[in-house]
């Protein structure tokens, strides 16, 4: 499933988790803060992922599509 995450991180905020999983997962950069993952991962499991790779403060959200609703975004609340 291709995903495109976009984030602002809140200043002091580590990105190191973050570039694990997009080193992980060969996520490709889009723009500055903007990146195009396609993994196996299910809608549940990419969210819990994202909150984990993030912190409090940061922005965080993700553009997705499935058969029901077609595209959508969501943003990830930690």
């Amino acid at each position: 499933m291709k995903r495109v995450v976009t984030y602002d991180v809140k200043e002091g905020n580590d990105y190191t988790r973050f570039y694990e999983f997009v080193r992980e997962t060969s996520a490709e950069q889009i723009t500055e803060s903007t990146y195009i993952f396609d993994t196996e991962l299910n809608q549940e499991a990419f969210t819990k992922k994202l909150k984990y790779v993030f912190n409090k403060g940061d922005k965080v959200a993700y553009i997705t599509c499935n058969n029901k609703e077609g595209l959508f975004y969501i943003r990830v609340e930690k």
